[in-house]
């Protein structure tokens, strides 16, 4: 079974591979007032399921970037 590629307007090629949040699983109208709350998203990692990745750092949009030894 084939599965789409997940995809977000929080994650983008910049951000590793396996950044993965609820969001981009949810089918939903982009809304501008959301904005507000892309701090409180929830975010794991692909690869363990976890939030925390291989390294054992913690998951967030802004750590999980090329550059961080287990970014994809």
């Amino acid at each position: 079974m084939d599965h789409p590629t997940p995809a977000s307007r929080l994650v983008t090629p910049l951000h590793c591979s396996h950044l993965r949040h609820k969001g981009m699983y949810v089918r939903a109208e982009e809304d501008p007032d959301l904005t507000s709350v892309l701090g409180a998203t929830a975010y794991w990692c692909a690869k363990t399921q976890k939030s925390f990745g291989p390294d054992g750092d913690a998951v967030s949009r802004d750590a999980c970037q090329h550059g961080r030894g287990c970014c994809g």
